[in-house]
């Protein structure tokens, strides 16, 4: 079923005062239509049974297939209603295989079919989420639908926006209150000098203190969008101590914050009860000889001229001057940004030259070859500048965790579990050796990567703590979750305090 097509169109703008100079702009046709599957929509809302609501579960990233897939799992084992509604935004094989690898398929009622740029993706979602909740409402307006979106995606940002605009309630958030910060001796940095080893012994030390800033710029736009999230969050389930202090720091309601962990704890328990459908070592057999480093780099900050080249040049300064083996994954941002400042080649060059210690590699398909690669001994440490890894390497015992960045949205898996390391990309002397440094004697330093904090969570047990939190919501016959002041003071409760504004 196509729910509503966005036609091509000519807009007039005025330029500067004069009304009568027009400049046309016109509108690319980017907007595909909405697809709802009534038949999976249907099913859904016949398994209501005792409960009055309905949990949306929305996808749109790689990382959100596997993190929320587990809430799926837990709904579906509470008899809690719940769909899932997914962007679209990841339609080719190699990114959207996690929707078949966690078997979502079947409980997708909704593909939005995102597409375009960051601005037009953004402006597509708000306007397609919300007519679909408005759907939602006309068609099945005895049960409210809670949607629950996950970190610090632009989906949680858009999409929230939308639904609190269209429908004036609010969503759940998992993976709530991610906020950036720096340790302080990173403004001692000189960024074109080579940092002696006096000065990087100090830097990783002062890492191990609470002693960090808010550094809210980055990443682009994952920052931005979890604030427009938090602003539109009625549940907010958290996966450490410092996300709530973070959320209670800027004025939510401490009633509607939850720490429940990560489920993406979760997510690594199910893909080890549940092996790939064939093996990493089978795939990239090299991979079985001798200890290697898995680096992925992509972030839009880091793949700006200065910081892409520190990169690079470490990584290459760490394949010619070094005895380690490192295999880069290949993101599709990461091969644009190769191919603008011309690396590619270079890069092609030395795995031909150095074919036993370096490969360079696709992205990987299955979540669970990422689970058995780093289970297997075969990978010593990661760098990358990725925020969902800083959260997955704490479970996996002994492997270092090295993030390319100059600030980290997960600070609390460096300074609380002392499992992960900053390193500022500042010139190409930095990674390798910080690297080398920490293979040779780690533990002086303080980082004991065997003895690194799980914060967030018993697998298993995260999704099963979420679920609960709103089991127990659904049951209750208040319908709105937009309370405005006078509902959270309990002062008066009215029927319907909404309409489309």
């Amino acid at each position: 079923m196509e729910l509503f097509i966005l036609n091509s169109k000519i807009i007039n703008y005025p330029r500067k005062k004069d009304i009568r100079d027009k400049i046309k702009i016109k509108v690319n046709n980017f907007f595909l239509p909405i697809t709802i599957n009534q038949k999976n929509l249907n099913i859904a809302f016949s398994h209501i049974h005792d409960f009055k609501k309905v949990l949306a579960i929305v996808i749109g990233t790689k990382p959100d297939f596997y993190k929320q897939a587990p809430l799926l799992l837990e709904a579906q084992r509470e008899g809690l209603p719940a769909f899932i509604v997914s962007t679209g935004q990841h339609y080719d094989d190699l990114l959207s295989y996690g929707i078949k690898e966690f078997n979502l398929t079947d409980s997708i009622v909704c593909d939005l079919n995102i597409r375009g740029d960051l601005m037009t993706k953004s402006s597509d979602l708000v306007l397609k989420f919300g007519y679909f909740g408005r759907y939602l409402k006309e068609h099945y307006s005895n049960h409210p639908v809670l949607p629950i979106v996950h970190g610090d995606t632009l989906v949680a940002g858009m999409a929230t926006l939308s639904w609190v605009f269209g429908l004036g309630q609010k969503v759940g958030q998992n993976e709530a209150g991610l906020r950036s910060m720096s340790p302080k001796i990173i403004k001692k940095i000189k960024i074109n000098q080579i940092p002696d080893k006096r000065f990087l012994e100090k830097f990783l030390v002062d890492q191990l203190s609470t002693d960090w800033f808010l550094t809210r710029e980055e990443p682009f736009p994952e920052q931005i969008d979890t604030w427009v999230c938090s602003a539109g969050t009625k549940f907010f389930f958290v996966p450490s101590k410092l996300n709530e202090e973070n959320l209670i720091r800027e004025g939510y309601p401490e009633e509607d914050i939850f720490n429940v962990g990560n489920s993406v704890v979760d997510a690594i328990n199910l893909k080890r009860i549940t092996k790939p459908k064939r093996s990493i070592f089978d795939i990239c057999p090299k991979l079985e000889s001798g200890e290697w480093i898995r680096m992925d780099i992509h972030r839009r900050e880091n793949l700006t001229y200065n910081r892409f080249n520190a990169i690079i040049g470490g990584l290459i300064d760490l394949i010619t001057k070094t005895d380690f083996k490192i295999i880069l994954i290949l993101l599709n941002a990461t091969v644009s940004a190769l191919h603008k400042f011309d690396l590619y080649t270079k890069l092609k060059k030395l795995e031909e030259q150095y074919s036993e210690k370096f490969i360079i590699s696709n992205l990987w398909k299955e979540y669970g070859n990422v689970v058995e690669f780093l289970d297997s001994g075969k990978c010593w440490a990661e760098i990358t500048d990725s925020g969902s890894m800083q959260e997955e390497l704490l479970y996996f015992p002994k492997i270092c965790s090295f993030t390319m960045r100059l600030n980290s949205d997960r600070p609390e898996t460096i300074f609380n579990a002392k499992g992960n390391l900053l390193i500022p990309p500042v010139n190409r002397n930095w990674m390798p050796k910080i690297v080398s440094m920490i293979y040779e004697k780690r533990e002086d330093y303080g980082f004991d990567f065997g003895k690194k904090k799980q914060i967030y969570g018993k697998p298993g047990e995260v999704s099963k703590k979420i679920v609960k939190i709103l089991k127990k919501e659904f049951e209750n016959s208040e319908n709105n979750f937009f309370p405005w002041l006078h509902q959270r003071f309990n002062y008066w409760h009215e029927k319907d305090d909404f309409e489309y504004l």
